[in-house]
């Protein structure tokens, strides 16, 4: 089974805000932008007398103090058939994915992306947004393109030998699509003049959720917690929607602790790609149908010893309930 980050927490990867009884863990990738509302939500917002943010995404069942785990709805797709007892909650973020391409090889349209090399992120997001773009827009097969998935993360310039940007700037990949703010330093490495964008939020965005356990929510006392850092979260998102720039210092550095970063993300850079963002509790409307799609890729992509999720399955793994709650207590 696909796993996404290690098992293992080193004490380092914890803070407590309060000694004592911890009321709320969480557990999220801090090194990801879609990540840093939930520390701000804990530091600025949530009423609890102590909580614990571990920054990694361990699999269901492999920490069971583990309350809420937010993560891209993919991270969802490959545990959920072996822990049905998923259930997610709200969002933390929908992001606009974006291809970037050099104009120098010939690249002015979709289906220029014919026989080129192009870098992702693989099994995740990154990997499935060029997969559908690339089949339903540009009207290509596995068969017309290469997949490069051996680069890094680039936060802002410069960026390092191994990083995406690096290798679009050299002529060793000639597109690539990757997790913000990496996609946006691509076009500044490449230059205006010489950056082309691909986007299509019709055929996917990645949408970055909480999710919990049915048995974290049978119990009182958890719901209560969760119920709770929801209403928080919403007063997080007024703010990185309405005054975004109040926040993006914090950002840059709650997402400054990754090898695979070559600098923090600055001002100018958040500037651009945030209006590919939209920060809201509430569930899109087409999750199921998203995340119906995306499962037929996951079991193809890694050759799964099993069938696709039913639209039924998928609807299951999503309980609106505490968010509603969360919502009635805000009046």
């Amino acid at each position: 089974m696909f796993q996404t980050l290690i098992h293992f927490l080193l004490p380092s990867l914890l803070f407590t805000r309060l000694p004592g009884v911890t009321a709320l863990t969480i557990a999220a990738s801090r090194t990801n932008i879609e990540a840093t509302p939930l520390v701000i939500t804990l530091e600025d917002h949530y009423n609890s007398t102590s909580y614990t943010f571990i920054n990694a995404l361990p699999a269901p069942g492999a920490n069971p103090g583990i309350d809420l785990w937010a993560g891209a709805e993919v991270h969802v797709l490959h545990s959920a058939p072996e822990h049905p007892d998923i259930r997610i909650l709200a969002t933390v973020v929908e992001f606009s994915y974006r291809m970037v391409a050099d104009k120098r090889k010939g690249i002015l349209k979709p289906s220029d992306l014919r026989g080129k090399r192009i870098g992702v992120v693989p099994n995740v997001t990154s990997e499935y947004f060029a997969y559908r773009y690339l089949r339903d827009v540009a009207g290509l097969n596995e068969s017309e393109y290469t997949f490069v998935k051996n680069g890094a993360l680039c936060y802002a310039l410069p960026c390092g030998n191994v990083t995406y940007p690096h290798l679009l700037a050299t002529g060793e990949i000639d597109a690539f699509t990757a997790f913000e703010p990496t996609t946006t330093v691509g076009g500044l490495t490449l230059g205006e003049e010489n950056a082309i964008f691909f986007r299509n939020d019709s055929i996917y965005r990645k949408l970055n959720v909480l999710w919990t356990t049915q048995a974290k929510l049978d119990n009182a006392t958890s719901r209560a917690e969760i119920v709770g850092f929801l209403r928080a979260l919403g007063k997080t998102h007024e703010v990185f929607t309405k005054t975004p720039e109040k926040v993006w210092p914090r950002v840059a550095n709650i997402t400054a602790t990754s090898d695979a970063m070559v600098n923090v993300a600055t001002e100018e850079i958040m500037r651009t790609f945030w209006p590919f963002t939209k920060w809201a509790r509430g569930l899109a409307a087409d999750i199921v149908d998203l995340m119906v799609e995306e499962d037929k890729w996951v079991v193809m992509n890694e050759n799964q010893d099993r069938s696709p999720m039913s639209r039924e399955m998928v609807r299951s793994l999503i309980d609106d309930g505490p968010l509603r709650e969360a919502l009635a207590l805000d009046g």
